[in-house]
């Protein structure tokens, strides 16, 4: 008789193939209030001069992506969807990482990040990049957005114009 070794994972074996425990680790110490529905998923409030926003993370185990969804502090009415969808086609040329859309079922913008780690353990360097574009992003385009969606701008005007103040602040 040979040995027999139990194949499942350990627990610390499991949190290193499931980088959700890095992102629970880190949203802990931002003091962000956080929430793991399950192994895989994670809802986070991130604080923003805009307010709150909602921060969604999840790990598809059987693709090995990470995606990372924000849903911004903003309601878009019905009657300015169509509006509101053409300002984010531009400002997603803008945008390196990651890319805006509307969630439908919500009529909320929201920013989207994907990490493909197959293979791979997220790095907290990694997840600190992604957070940085997350925030950077959602505080440029904020106003450009509350602008098509409030202030009756078109979304060239509100984006040339939201640029101009990102750039302008120290």
């Amino acid at each position: 008789m040979g040995n027999t070794h139990d194949q499942s994972p350990t627990m610390p074996e499991m949190e290193l193939d499931n980088p959700i425990g890095v992102v629970e680790e880190f949203a802990i110490s931002q003091d962000w209030n956080s929430e793991r529905t399950n192994e895989y998923e994670l809802w986070a409030e991130m604080p923003s001069q805009w307010g709150t926003q909602r921060l969604w993370v999840a790990f598809h185990d059987d693709s090995g992506f990470l995606q990372f969804n924000v849903y911004m502090n903003l309601k878009i009415p019905p009657r300015f969807m169509n509006v509101t969808a053409q300002a984010i086609t531009l400002i997603n040329e803008r945008v390196w990482l990651g890319h805006f859309e509307i969630w439908s079922e919500e009529r909320t913008p929201v920013f989207r990040i994907v990490l493909p780690l197959r293979g791979t353990e997220l790095q907290p360097e990694q997840l600190e990049d992604v957070i940085d574009a997350i925030e950077e992003e959602t505080e440029r385009f904020h106003p450009a957005l509350q602008w098509v969606i409030w202030g009756g701008k078109s979304p060239e005007d509100a984006i040339a114009a939201a640029l101009v103040d990102t750039e302008g602040e120290a």
